[in-house]
């Protein structure tokens, strides 16, 4: 009996095309991803203590970082956090 490959080919290919796409996270945007963090902290007006001088949220300094399944948002010199690639922070 002859082994047929083409349809676990196109299973396999399929697989890892779905892999790599919520690897890559495209829907995960820079606004949506400083959103998230923001209202998992408290709001854009919660008071928050960054490198000891008190600012709402919204005003301070934001970077973004993007890994496999997760995208990071930290606070330089304070803070970071993780916004997985279905939404949850971290």
């Amino acid at each position: 009996m002859r082994w047929r490959s083409g349809p676990l080919l196109y299973i396999m290919g399929a697989i890892i095309f779905v892999i790599s796409l919520v690897a890559w996270a495209p829907w995960l945007t820079d606004e949506l991803c400083y959103g998230k963090v923001v209202e998992h902290i408290g709001g854009p007006e919660q008071p928050f203590d960054y490198l000891g001088e008190t600012m709402p949220v919204g005003e301070v300094p934001k970077t973004l970082t993007r890994f496999p399944f997760v995208a990071v948002v930290y606070f330089p010199g304070e803070a970071a956090f993780f916004v997985t690639f279905y939404g949850a922070v971290i």
